[in-house]
Formats: C-alpha cells, structure tokens, sequence
C-alpha cells in the first residue's frame, strides 16, 4: 500500500501551509507567530542544549535563544517538506538550512538539521505537539 494515497489532500495543504507560516515566523523573528499552532504541552528535541523540552514555555524560550544566535543577518530555510496526514495524526519532515553568530563574532552555517513535526487534530484543527531537530552524527 502507498501510503501517500491515504493522505487527505484537504489535510496535507493545511499542515503544510501551518509549517510555511511556521518558517516565515522564524524568518521575520516574530515569536508569536513561532508559537502558533503549538500545543501547551508540546515536546520538542532540539540541536542547542536542553536537547529535550516539554511545554510551550520551554519551548517560547528555546526561540528567544535561537532568535539571538540569527540575529538580523541570519539565514532560516526549509526545504524539501513532505507531509503524511490520517484522520488524527500527521507527520512534516524537512530539511533546515540556517546561520547564525556566535559569541565570539564568527558565523555558523548549518545546512543539514533535519525536521519533523507531529501534528494530531483536535476539535477539527491541526496542532503540532512534536517538534524534532536534529543534525547528523559526524
């Protein structure tokens, strides 16, 4: 079975137009419009320590560090977004290609952090309660 056959079309341009509003958030350092769609008790594995936070508080400040680390010349890029829904629960995986400064002035490029969102829907409405970000083992 092809499990891309399943995916409700409806469903899939919806999650993958709540992970490009995402994106633009990110771009345009607009932390509100980061938090949207989130669950309050959302979980997210990330790349910086804590590698493991749980609820949007952890999760509001992991971007306000995030957001210092791009600063106003930082790059923040999604590409190849793949996205699987059911009735309840779907998937978005992707690829990140970001920059940012660190303290010391120099400029960090990571072009292979890979993403996957979880989204379930609730009372009709998508919600991403899983958030993973992840760079490959050297």
């Amino acid at each position: 079975m092809n499990p891309r056959k399943a995916d409700n079309a409806n469903d899939v341009r919806e999650i993958r137009t709540i992970v490009e509003r995402w994106t633009k958030a990110v771009r345009e350092r607009n932390l509100e419009g980061v938090l949207a769609n989130h669950s309050a008790d959302i979980l997210m594995f990330d790349v910086p320590p804590p590698a493991r936070l749980t609820g949007i508080d952890a999760y509001k400040q992991s971007w306000v560090r995030f957001f210092a680390w791009l600063g106003k010349a930082g790059i923040f890029d999604v590409s190849n977004l793949d996205v699987h829904a059911g009735d309840v629960v779907a998937f978005a995986t992707g690829n990140i290609r970001c920059s940012g400064e660190e303290h010391d002035g120099r400029t960090t490029e990571l072009d292979h952090v890979r993403l996957t969102v979880g989204l379930c829907k609730f009372d009709g409405r998508w919600t991403i309660v899983h958030e993973h970000h992840s760079v490959p083992a050297a």
